[in-house]
């Protein structure tokens, strides 16, 4: 009997063992494609808003700014953000949203969504230049 349960559990174990790789495989292939997908987007951005678009100057440090970023979250009124980040790079619409673009030299650029009650519905922090 025991023989037999040992057998059944080397049968099994290289299935068993193959599930976690499988899919940690196909997460690490889903995170590639959003990546380039993502850089895609940002590639976009970048020529539409042509070589003169407006650059903010950074006046506080990138932890300074990171922590302010930290602080946008949903529900935080529009007034609030534009306290903590300052006035975007440019504003726009997006399927009827607005969106506050912000482009931080060295950085990265980072984006605010807005509801039509003016709070913040989502954001895509800067993601270069900071060490995480």
């Amino acid at each position: 009997m025991l023989r037999v349960l040992a057998f059944a559990l080397i049968a099994i174990a290289p299935w068993a063992l193959a599930q976690p790789v499988d899919e940690l495989a196909n997460l690490k292939q889903e995170q590639a494609r959003l990546r380039r997908a993502l850089d895609e987007l940002d590639q976009r951005i970048r020529a539409l808003e042509g070589p003169d678009a407006a650059r903010p100057t950074i006046s506080a440090s990138p932890g300074d700014l990171q922590r302010s970023w930290s602080e946008i979250k949903p529900g935080v009124p529009k007034a609030r953000v534009d306290e903590l980040l300052g006035k975007p790079a440019r504003e726009m619409r997006i399927n009827g949203d607005l969106v506050w673009y912000y482009v931080y030299p060295g950085i990265g650029p980072g984006s605010v969504f807005f509801s039509g009650e003016n709070k913040v519905t989502s954001m895509q922090a800067p993601r270069s230049g900071w060490s995480r």
